[in-house]
C-alpha cells in the first residue's frame, strides 16, 4: 500500500513537471511573489518559470523575509545594522530585476522601502525595467523608514528620492495607466514623450510646487482621477484646459494651500479634507459630488461656504457631503 501510494505521488508529479511552461507561468501568477522565487530551486526547468511573475512587490517582507522596525534606534550597531540591510535589499531587488527582465509583461510593479537619493540609480533602472516590459501600475512608497530617531529629542531625515517623468518616458511605448508616489519628490522635466495612457495618479507626501504639479498635468493628457494628500508644498493650485479629461480630484490635508482654482470641463467629483482656502469653479458643468470636510478654527466658516457660494457655483451639484463638519459640530455640545 506504502509503495503504491509513494508511486502514484511520484506519477503526479512528474505530470506537474511535464506541463507546458505557459500553464506553469499561469500557476505561478497566483504564488506570492515570495513564494513564486522559492520555486526556482525545484528544477533546472523551473529554476526561471517565476520570471513569468506579473506583479512584482518589493517590501521588507518578500525580500528579508521580515518587517523592520527602526522606530527605536538607540545606538551605533542599530544605524550600521540598518545600511547593512538597506544594501541586502538593494541587491536582491537588482538581481530580481536583472532576471525577471529576461520573462514577458509585467504588470504590476511596487516598492516599499526607505530608499533615498543615493539609491536613485537603482530605482530609476527597476522602473525603466518595468516600463520596457509594459508595465501598467506602478506604487512607489518610500516613507517605511524615512526618519529615524536617533535618541529623546533628535531626528535625522534622508535625503529624498527624485521621480522624474523621464524614467517612464524612454520604453518605446508609454502602458502605465496608474501611477502612485509617497514620500519623493516629482521632477516633471518635460519628457520626450507625453504619458498618454496614465489614467490615475496618487500623490502622498510628495514634493511638488505649484509649477511642477501643472507641468506634469501637461503631459498627462488622459488623465481621470487626481489624488493630492499632505502635498504641502502646494499653494495655489491651478487646473486648467490641460485637465480637460479629468474626472475626479481629491484634496486631503495639504497644509500650506491657500488657494484652488478649477477649469475642468469633465470634473464629475471634488472631494476636499483641510482648513477653509479659496474656492473657484471657473469652469465645471459637469461636477454633481461634493465631499467637503473642513479643518481648523475656521470650519464653520467652511461650513457657510459649502452651504451658499460652493452649491451656487456649480449648477449640475447633486450631492454634496458636508457629516464630517456636522460631525464636530454635534460633538462641540458635549
Amino acid at each position: 500500500m506504502g509503495r503504491a501510494r509513494k508511486g502514484t505521488l511520484m506519477d503526479e508529479e512528474d505530470q506537474l513537471i511535464e506541463l507546458p511552461d505557459g500553464i506553469l507561468s499561469i500557476m505561478i501568477s497566483f504564488l506570492p511573489l515570495k513564494e513564486a522565487i522559492r520555486t526556482s530551486v525545484l528544477s533546472k526547468r523551473w529554476r526561471y518559470i517565476w520570471t513569468c511573475h506579473s506583479k512584482l512587490c518589493f517590501d521588507s517582507i518578500n525580500i528579508l523575509g521580515m518587517r523592520v522596525d527602526y522606530n527605536s534606534v538607540s545606538n551605533y550597531q542599530s544605524l550600521l545594522d540598518r545600511q547593512i540591510r538597506r544594501g541586502m535589499f538593494i541587491e536582491r531587488v537588482n538581481h530580481f530585476m536583472q532576471h525577471r527582465c529576461k520573462g514577458p509583461k509585467i504588470d504590476y510593479f511596487s516598492l516599499h522601502c526607505h530608499l533615498g537619493k543615493e539609491s536613485a540609480s537603482y530605482i530609476d533602472q527597476w522602473i525603466r525595467d518595468a516600463a520596457i516590459k509594459e508595465v501598467e501600475y506602478i506604487d512607489l512608497d518610500l516613507s517605511e523608514w524615512c526618519t529615524f530617531r536617533m535618541d529623546q529629542c533628535s531626528f535625522t531625515a534622508y535625503e529624498q528620492y527624485e521621480f522624474s517623468c523621464w524614467t517612464l518616458s524612454t520604453s518605446i511605448k508609454c502602458t502605465i495607466k496608474n501611477l502612485k508616489l509617497a514620500s519623493c519628490i516629482l521632477n516633471p522635466i518635460p519628457s520626450p514623450n507625453k504619458l498618454i495612457s496614465l489614467k490615475t495618479v496618487e500623490l502622498k507626501d510628495v514634493n511638488v510646487n505649484d509649477q511642477q504639479l501643472s507641468t506634469f498635468l501637461s503631459i498627462c493628457p488622459q488623465l481621470e482621477v487626481l489624488s493630492l494628500v499632505v502635498c504641502n508644498d502646494l499653494v495655489n493650485l491651478k487646473l486648467d484646459v490641460s485637465c480637460h479629461n479629468l474626472k475626479v480630484l481629491s484634496i486631503r490635508d495639504c497644509s500650506r494651500m491657500e488657494t484652488i482654482d478649477i477649469y475642468a470641463e469633465n470634473l464629475v467629483v471634488f472631494e476636499y479634507t483641510g482648513e477653509v482656502v479659496s474656492f473657484s469653479f471657473k469652469y465645471a458643468p459637469m461636477l454633481a459630488e461634493g465631499y467637503l470636510s473642513f479643518t481648523g478654527e475656521h470650519r464653520l466658516d467652511g461650513l457657510t461656504y459649502a452651504l451658499t457660494k460652493f452649491a451656487n457655483s456649480v449648477p449640475s451639484l447633486q450631492t454634496l457631503n458636508l457629516l464630517s463638519i456636522l460631525a464636530m459640530k454635534v460633538f462641540g455640545r458635549y
